[in-house]
């Protein structure tokens, strides 16, 4: 994911490998947080070039402006 998020161009990003239904979201390291981008397991981002590789149910991705 973050070699997609490099290339993509993003420049303040914060990398959370977490269960997204998990999270607390009253939890104050969450307040300032603008916006997220969820990373399902089926998406297919984390395949390399003619594999797979095993990756979490999902991921949690925090944007810092």
């Amino acid at each position: 994911m973050n070699t997609l998020l490099v290339w993509a161009g993003a420049i303040c990003y914060e990398l959370v490998n977490q269960d997204f239904l998990a999270i607390d979201p009253s939890d104050p390291k969450y307040s300032d947080v603008t916006s997220i981008l969820l990373d399902p397991s089926c998406s297919g981002s984390g395949q390399g070039e003619g594999g797979r590789r095993r990756r979490s149910p999902c991921r949690l991705v925090e944007h810092r402006p």
